[in-house]
């Protein structure tokens, strides 16, 4: 029971996510952005203001606004924001509720 516990507490722990892990490019509603693009700019000035805080999450989300690329992805759903990126270890999903009012808004379904 102690294990159990432990191990439920280190997996849904706060953590920081690896901003450094942030490509130069993103795919979003259909169109690649990049940085100068107010798109990618935004995205990236949230996640670098909210690097700390997240928890670890195995719950699958619907695509709502989702910025793409092979080894990291995006899913804003709602103030819910949903990341996943590529480690040595598989593709580890966090999530943060963020207060922000997106400019941009895409509904894609993938």
């Amino acid at each position: 029971m102690i294990l159990i516990t432990a191990t439920y507490l280190y997996v849904f722990r706060d953590q920081d996510i690896r901003i450094d892990f942030i490509p130069p490019e993103f795919e979003f509603c259909g169109k690649n952005t990049s940085k100068g693009e107010q798109e990618y700019d935004e995205l990236l000035k949230v996640l670098t203001a909210h690097k700390d805080g997240w928890v670890a999450s195995f719950t699958s989300f619907v695509p709502t606004q989702v910025y793409y690329s092979p080894a990291f992805k995006v899913n804003i759903v709602g103030k819910q924001v949903v990341v996943s990126y590529k480690t040595d270890e598989g593709y580890p999903q966090f999530i943060k509720l963020i207060k922000y009012d997106w400019s941009g808004s895409c509904a894609q379904y993938s």
